[in-house]
């Protein structure tokens, strides 16, 4: 039995002693010195390893849901095993070889194409007599020169093979196709194409159906029913019965096989919470180029909403971050009754929010939020997509947190496994929840009554970005700060201190304006700044912002309308509060060498004596700026 089709008790008991026991080797031993060792062993292995036949798959996409196929296609008929969950890197394949028996029968293992000449090392060891090849796709791009250079390191599989071997190749992926040119080993295509020898026809997968089909090869035929969620898996059943024939068993026995074969985790694996939320998760990872499939997926499907919640996007090509999100963010509000981005980069996508619906597409800084939005949200009958990568956003956080199954919000964790199987899942951490804040409001201020608190339409609001606290006065995070009371020094304008802010009033030519510094961290300046809107009624066209920016060198000023926070999460956070990038902006360039090193303290450390000086005449162009948009704005109205 597999790990992952253990009970879920079980598996954390189990994942915690594995987890604590290697963990402990190899702080004692190193991680190189542990894999080099397991790699010699394997090969030592191998050799007395004569009766199994051993299977290797690549591909970029669908290699996990193959593996799993094919292992429940050939244990109908045999003994043996693969590798568990995604492991396949060269160690995991010798892990894999050191499982199986001489009294075997068979041994199917992933092999990763993550970088150049991978593949050698692994065929040397595996020394495998079938080889199967799902899709390419742009995985591990930015280590390749192109997908033909993805597709020449998979083709070393097929290229390995013996005469008296067998390829499994996609006929409707052309660079898989044409591996079959440099083998000789006999060949079996398949696909939905009518050349290729395995055939998948009638397929239908629609939503709450699963995915079925008629297999034909030559002159049979066989009726299969998946588990599996999506047309976009027919590669991965057709390569697995492809194996399956390989390996010597019928049409009909593989088909019979792959019916009790469930969604893996995180591959399209739906999950039905106890209040009738349906969560389809696809959270192991999310390139880029896979996106689209989800999403038809999501667009075919029936049911009373359709909800998308997409996390970190990898792969990306070399178009920018923001042009890529805002793509795809366009498409998922086509299929989807509500988009969720979640993520630093979520903001970007705001500029493809559709002016005339509301609600349809938010974006949030982290996890947390993006769950108690969505928990807030969805009824019984809601269909739930999680798109992300889960060692950078953990986005399984979310239907957790619907069972009351999660406390720990970090956003750095970086693990690789699943939260369910965390023994760390349940202990309280991470930043506190903002939804409540950008939703609910903050505790109502003390407002001085002398005040008129209630701004004018055509009042512009200048906000000075910078942490609260006096000790960080001079550093380059407070220069929004130093700018607001520069620029209140130079109109003759007086301060008044709220509990939630420092305010001051007054007019330049003519133009009314409010200069605001929020008294809070600069990272949290998102919520308080709603707050404020919301009882002083001014909106986001009425703001300017002025911060710090890291990108721009020290002592430049930029000036923008909108877009995203460009990596600044004070900035972030007044985007998700407002959930618009309409904000006018002064950026004050702090960039240096210095920064690049370490930026967190540079941002939060006094300037020193040569980048005061250019910073101070950088603070009175920055007030020209700022002055400028407000004029601009009066003469526009």
């Amino acid at each position: 039995m597999e790990l992952h089709d253990m009970p879920w008790r079980v598996r954390k008991v189990l994942v915690r002693v594995r987890d604590a026991c290697d963990w402990r080797i190899r702080e004692l031993l190193g991680d190189a010195l542990i894999d080099r060792t397991i790699v010699r062993i394997a090969q030592r292995w191998r050799p007395f390893l004569k009766k199994p036949v051993f299977i290797g798959i690549t591909g970029s996409a669908g290699k996990t849901t193959t593996k799993e196929l094919l292992v429940a296609i050939l244990s109908s008929n045999g003994k043996g095993s693969g590798n568990p969950a995604s492991l396949n890197v060269l160690p995991e394949v010798g892990k894999t070889i050191l499982r199986v028996l001489p009294s075997h029968d068979f041994c199917v293992a992933e092999l990763s194409e993550d970088q150049p000449d991978a593949m050698r090392a692994q065929l040397a060891l595996l020394q495998p007599s079938i080889g199967i090849v799902t899709v390419v796709g742009y995985d591990h791009l930015s280590k390749y020169e192109s997908r033909d250079a993805i597709a020449t390191e998979m083709a070393k599989l097929i290229a390995y093979l013996p005469a008296k071997g067998t390829a499994v190749l996609n006929a409707d992926d052309e660079l898989v196709a044409s591996m079959a040119a440099h083998c000789v080993a006999k060949v079996i295509t398949y696909g939905v194409t009518a050349s290729a020898d395995l055939r998948a026809e009638d397929v239908s997968a629609v939503w709450p159906d699963r995915l079925k089909m008629n297999l034909v090869y030559g002159d049979e035929c066989a009726p299969a029913r998946t588990q599996l969620c999506g047309t976009h898996w027919i590669s991965s059943v057709l390569g697995a019965v492809g194996g399956g024939l390989a390996a010597g068993l019928s049409l009909k026995e593989c088909a019979t096989a792959i019916a009790s074969v469930a969604p893996f985790d995180g591959r399209m694996q739906p999950i039905t919470t106890h209040d009738g939320v349906t969560f389809i998760r696809d959270d192991f990872k999310a390139p880029l180029w896979a996106i689209d499939t989800c999403l038809e997926f999501m667009k075919a499907a029936r049911a009373r909403r359709k909800i998308v919640v997409i996390g970190e996007l990898s792969d990306m090509g070399s178009q920018s971050k923001g042009v890529q999100y805002a793509r795809v963010a366009l498409l998922a509000q086509q299929v989807a009754d509500v988009t969720v981005f979640v993520g630093p980069s979520a903001s970007s996508v705001l500029k493809a929010k559709g002016p005339d619906i509301k609600n349809v597409l938010r974006v949030f800084g982290n996890v947390r939020d993006a769950a108690e939005y969505v928990n807030t949200m969805a009824r019984e009958g809601d269909l739930v997509l999680l798109k992300g990568t889960n060692k950078q956003d953990h986005l399984l956080r979310i239907l957790l947190a619907r069972e009351n199954d999660v406390a720990c919000w970090r956003n750095d964790c970086k693990r690789d496994t699943f939260c369910d199987l965390c023994p760390d899942r349940t202990k309280p951490s991470g930043a506190p929840s903002l939804f409540q804040l950008h939703t609910n409001g903050m505790a109502a201020p003390q407002f001085q009554p002398t005040v008129q608190w209630d701004l004018d339409s055509n009042e512009q609001v200048v906000v000075g970005l910078g942490n609260a606290d006096a000790r960080y006065i001079g550093t380059p995070h407070n220069i929004g700060h130093e700018l607001v009371e520069k620029l209140a020094a130079s109109l003759g304008l007086n301060w008044v201190a709220t509990p939630e802010a420092w305010i001051a009033r007054g007019s330049s030519k003519g133009q009314q304006v409010c200069l605001i510094k929020v008294r809070t961290a600069i990272n949290l300046t998102g919520s308080g700044l709603k707050f404020l809107s919301e009882k002083m009624a001014f909106t986001h066209e009425q703001c300017i912002l002025v911060y710090d920016d890291l990108d721009t060198p020290i002592g430049a000023v930029r000036t923008r309308l909108n877009g995203s926070a460009g990596g600044h999460r004070g900035v972030a956070s007044i985007l998700e509060a407002f959930q618009t990038d309409a904000f006018r902006r002064v950026k004050v360039g702090v960039g240096s060498k210095v920064a690049r090193s370490n930026p967190v303290e540079y941002v939060l450390t006094a300037f020193d004596a040569e980048n005061r000086t250019a910073t101070d005449l950088a603070l009175v162009a920055a007030q020209v700026h700022v002055l400028k948009l407000v004029d601009n704005r009066a003469k526009a109205r």
